[in-house]
């Protein structure tokens, strides 16, 4: 994500968030046609497979006495060549289209407007911690609504506050980030 939110620089402003979310919808689009792409080949590899079963492979298995060593052969690895098949396009998906999306997915959702409920917490842990209220004042300075994003950013930002105050862990609080 380009576009980060920490508690300790300036919120973005609305118009570098729709900028993001413009660009992430983009991503979408292509990550889309990508994946049809993807779906594509997977196919005709696979259309290709079973051809060469149906017009080559399977004719010779039912008289193996023409070719013995080659039929041998096929009916041999012909498991093992469906099995690299599968695993190899599912392994291929995984990590060209499955990995991007989620990570596009999470960005998109970090860029949606907080829900009241979520906005109410973040009151709320701003009445106890002066940091989470200041980011509060400079959001609403910038005459913006708080993204789900900031507001993950800063519960995370508290979480790793209230540890350290309770002596469960050393955390360098700037590490609160989305």
């Amino acid at each position: 994500m380009a576009l980060e939110f920490t508690i300790t620089t300036p919120p973005p402003a609305l118009a570098d968030i729709e900028a993001e979310l413009e660009q992430a919808t983009i991503d979408r689009a292509l990550l889309r046609k990508k994946n049809i792409r993807f779906l594509v080949t997977i196919l005709l590899i696979v259309a290709a497979y079973a051809t060469f079963m149906l017009k080559v492979t399977i004719p010779l298995l039912a008289d193996p006495t023409v070719v013995p060593d080659f039929v041998a052969t096929v009916a041999y690895f012909t498991p093992y060549l469906t099995f690299l098949i599968f695993i190899f396009g599912n392994a291929g998906h995984n990590k060209m289209i499955e990995r991007p999306r989620k990570i596009l997915d999470t960005r998109l959702a970090a860029l949606q407007v907080a829900t009241p409920g979520s906005e109410a917490a973040i009151r709320d842990c701003g009445q106890r911690y002066r940091e989470v209220a200041d980011y509060q004042q400079r959001v609403t300075a910038l005459g913006r609504p708080m993204m789900v994003g900031e507001s993950e950013m800063l519960l995370q930002w508290v979480e790793l506050r209230m540890q350290e105050e309770c002596g469960l862990r050393k955390v360098n609080i700037q590490e609160a980030t989305i």
